[in-house]
């Protein structure tokens, strides 16, 4: 049996990114999913929710649970996804947008992600 956990930087990441995306504060964020703020905070710190908030979180983000479930071993060899992939995926997920805005901002991304890897300085 392979040993299972939470990617606790993904998902802080992927609540940071619908916190701003909603332009909403983080205990505005906590309120709607049914949580503590402090139990966001600890997230944000790199602490593992319990099930039921990691429930409530995933399903606030619109995002299945397994995306966040991974080998230990993945996480400490695994690379960052493609932007354009997360972006788009986090754009999908929006039920505020209708499939017309959806793609106006997926073009609109895109070029922006092209002009970033195109004037980015190697690290």
């Amino acid at each position: 049996m392979t040993n299972t956990v939470i990617d606790v930087n993904g998902l802080a990441s992927a609540l940071e990114q619908r916190v701003k995306a909603d332009g909403i504060s983080w205990r505005q964020a906590a309120g709607q999913i049914g949580v503590s703020p402090s139990l966001l905070t600890r997230v944000r710190n790199d602490q593992r929710p319990d099930l039921d908030a990691y429930a409530r979180i995933v399903r606030w983000l619109r995002i299945s649970a397994d995306v966040f479930m991974i080998d230990p071993e993945e996480l400490a060899s695994r690379e960052e996804p493609e932007l354009g992939s997360s972006i788009n995926a986090l754009l999908r997920a929006r039920s505020d947008l209708d499939e017309q805005d959806k793609e106006h901002l997926t073009n609109i991304l895109s070029q922006g992600l092209v002009y970033f890897q195109q004037t980015r300085k190697p690290s």
